[in-house]
């Protein structure tokens, strides 16, 4: 895996038809003004041909900031599901995707925007996904790409696609964590009022879009109780004991939930716990696997490396020179009109 510059400059494509729950998302993830938080600022083009009024569905219209010109210089470049997935993409449209993502650019497509990117040629040989009822049409789209059926999100060579309709919001708060670390994405997940992201790896049907579990509350509390002993020697059985279950009930009810195996799971909030902990404290990497339940340094670096790619020193200096509390948010463009 590697490290791409940190995220400030947003650009969103802005073609007929595109979705406005996919463009709420971007809206909430990057266009909020949340530095009072110590989340932000970051600055948001909506770029549209010849900077036109475009429709967006089911309603309603948006005044773009850019022409297509705007993706240039972009870190990040976001194709909006639309209402018809196979609809025509001007090539002025995947030209300028094309350009951003030779420039450098992270190129992403929310739920039906990976046919935005398939027009492109973006999806060639890489892994993609989309919502499951369009995920065959993608495949005729998408002939050359490496379709996945039963994930949140997928990333390869700076090119990210999602399932829907709740996978866009997953795959946002998984790029500011991947670009701005663990910490601020979940200071921004909580400012939202939600758990941070799924996993990309889970699957699409999840009985909940993500796992608030206000129908299993044993699930949640046995959840919440874990986090707060993260650092202790706890497994999966303590788990199944906290939530008052048979072990193959508590499997089979927090695999529906969550998409997860709880040792999985568990395994994950304690990278997470680890991250925050070297971007946010000058603990030594000893003291950081102790304090997140990964137990040696050893252990801790063998399952960093796993999930972000880089061990805890090359990560540490990695944040630590993007600056302390630069973090994520608030929507420094402005002039949208819905």
């Amino acid at each position: 895996m590697r490290y791409f510059p940190a995220m400030r400059t947003i650009g969103v494509l802005l073609l007929p038809g595109s979705r406005m729950f996919d463009l709420a998302v971007i809206a909430e993830v990057w266009a909020q003004d949340r530095t009072d938080s110590g989340i932000g600022p970051f600055s948001v083009r909506l770029c549209a041909s010849g900077r036109a009024r475009t429709a967006v569905a089911p309603f309603g219209e948006v005044a773009a900031t850019h022409g297509l010109a705007g993706l240039d210089g972009c870190d990040l470049v976001l194709a909006p599901g639309r209402s018809d997935p196979l609809a025509d993409v001007p090539s002025p449209a995947r030209a300028a995707l094309r350009r951003a993502h030779r420039a450098g650019a992270t190129v992403a497509g929310l739920c039906s925007g990976a046919f935005t990117l398939a027009a492109a040629g973006l999806l060639d040989g890489r892994p993609a996904t989309t919502h499951w009822r369009d995920l065959d049409a993608l495949a005729a789209a998408a002939p050359d790409a490496d379709l996945r059926r039963d994930v949140l999100y997928t990333e390869s060579g700076g090119v990210l696609t999602s399932a829907g309709v709740v996978g866009g919001l997953d795959l946002c708060l998984y790029l500011v964590r991947r670009d701005h670390g663990a910490d601020v994405a979940s200071r921004l997940a909580r400012r939202l009022v939600m758990p941070p992201a799924r996993e990309g790896g889970q699957r699409q049907y999840v009985e909940n879009p993500l796992p608030v579990l206000t129908s299993r509350p044993g699930l949640s509390s046995t959840m919440d109780w874990a986090i707060a002993r993260l650092g202790d020697d706890i497994g999966v059985d303590d788990l199944v004991g906290h939530a008052g279950m048979s072990e193959r009930t508590f499997h089979r009810e927090f695999a529906a939930a969550t998409g997860a195996t709880p040792g999985r799971w568990l395994r994950v909030q304690r990278v997470r716990y680890a991250q925050r902990l070297l971007e946010t404290t000058e603990l030594p990497v000893e003291r950081v696997a102790q304090r997140s339940g990964l137990g040696t340094a050893a252990n801790l670096r063998r399952r960093l490396r796993a999930e972000v790619g880089v061990g805890p020193d090359s990560y540490r200096r990695t944040f630590r020179s993007r600056g302390r509390g630069v973090t994520v948010g608030g929507w420094a463009s402005t002039s949208t009109s819905w």
